[in-house]
């Protein structure tokens, strides 16, 4: 996401490493994995953001060619992206009210 020129925005300044960590591990707890994610709910992550479908879309296309550059089979690309969409609401909620 940090090349990606249409979502890098939301992913600068001194605390790149922090977000990262703490976003690997929501992704892994969320899929089922061991990690322990003990941060902010989405909603309050994403407040200021200012992101809307298209940017949590570009999201969406860097984690799964992630997931295919560590070669994870595209059948768990897909069920990680199916999981992992289920949380749109949830990132996009400030987006959503705003725009009633």
């Amino acid at each position: 996401v940090e090349r990606d020129k249409r979502i890098n925005m939301f992913f600068e300044g001194a605390k790149l490493q922090s977000i990262k960590r703490q976003q690997t591990d929501y992704i892994i707890a969320t899929l089922g994995g061991p990690a322990d994610y003990r941060g902010r709910t989405l909603e309050d992550i994403h407040l200021v953001l200012q992101m809307n479908d298209y940017h949590l879309d570009c999201f969406m296309q860097n984690m799964g060619r992630a997931l295919r550059d560590v070669g994870a089979e595209q059948d768990a690309v897909d069920e990680a992206t199916v999981v992992l969409e289920q949380l749109r609401k949830q990132i996009l909620f400030h987006h959503y009210k705003n725009s009633r």
